[in-house]
């Protein structure tokens, strides 16, 4: 007993010791992991923040380029600042906005700094400040209610057919809709399924003396 509490101790002290060194790089020293000597900051206003945390990490085009620093309240909107090591063009065709990480997990900050030139040959300005540009927050469920209002008479048009087809089922009307209310084809299928069941089994059963004849006919 005295010897288990013996190697117990300095195995809990080491324990305690890693769980320190880990909160520590992840928590109070999560910035300066990300900021190399030649990092820098943008400032953006968002009109809703909600989710972003401070050390949420910003993307541009997808890559992670930097990290929330600093959110602030300010005259209803919401200024964040961003240090970042990655450095990119902006032009005036710009988007920012919060989105979500992931389904499950937090928030993050999407840049794409946008083109010299749209696929219409419109040209656009470089932007060289990096303060007070302007960000979106993208609700998931506003998205998703966007998505439904601009395809609403796809949408229609899918649940008419979905919709046809249930009454010509409900009505017994094609293959589908004479096998779920014709008790004969109900029948018919069912007998069709065991014929097939005794077939295969009758293969299985022959396979072996099968594979005897085919090894005998070699041999000769």
């Amino acid at each position: 007993m005295k010897n288990r509490v013996k190697y117990e101790i300095p195995v809990g002290i080491l324990f305690l010791i890693a769980m320190g060194i880990l909160i520590y790089y992840t928590v109070l020293k999560s910035h300066e992991i990300l900021k190399p000597e030649d990092t820098y900051e943008i400032t953006v206003i968002f009109p809703n923040a909600s989710g972003l945390e401070i050390t949420d990490k910003v993307k541009v085009n997808g890559v992670v380029s930097g990290a929330v620093e600093k959110i602030e309240l300010k005259n209803n909107l919401v200024w964040v600042k961003m240090v970042m090591f990655n450095k990119f063009t902006l032009y005036e065709n710009y988007s920012i906005r919060v989105d979500s990480d992931s389904i499950m997990l937090g928030k993050q900050v999407s840049i794409f700094p946008g083109s010299k030139k749209d696929k219409n040959g419109r040209e656009y300005a470089v932007i060289e400040t990096r303060e007070n540009l302007r960000g979106i927050y993208a609700d998931p469920i506003k998205s998703f209610s966007d998505m439904i209002e601009e395809n609403r008479p796809n949408v229609y048009a899918a649940l008419k057919n979905i919709r046809d087809i249930t009454e010509k089922i409900n009505k017994g009307k094609g293959t589908m809709g004479r096998l779920i209310n014709e008790d004969k084809l109900h029948a018919e299928t069912g007998t069709l399924i065991k014929d097939i069941s005794e077939a295969v089994e009758d293969a299985r059963e022959q396979a072996p003396i099968t594979s005897f004849i085919r090894a005998a006919l070699t041999i000769f």
